[in-house]
């Protein structure tokens, strides 16, 4: 539960910091130990979508949806337009 709430501390300071525009993602890891999981799934979702983020599970151990979080970044990193110099 320590780095949920680390996490929680993070978001707060890029809202306050940050540049609006950024694109914040929250990653629960070691998805392949769902029995040793400290924080459910639900509360991830939850409070991504409340904070204005996406909320992906990956493994860092047998890579699942590792591709999947960076695709989904690169989807919603604002594009420049034409006019921006």
């Amino acid at each position: 539960m320590y780095t949920f709430s680390k996490a929680q501390y993070w978001v707060k300071e890029l809202q306050k910091h940050g540049n609006p525009d950024i694109v914040m993602a929250l990653v629960g890891n070691k998805a392949d130990l769902q029995e040793k999981r400290e924080v459910p799934t639900q509360d991830g979702i939850d409070y991504a979508e409340k904070n204005g983020m996406f909320f992906i599970e990956t493994s860092a151990k047998t890579a699942d949806n590792i591709n999947q979080l960076f695709e989904e970044i690169a989807k919603r990193i604002p594009r420049p337009s034409l006019t921006d110099s």
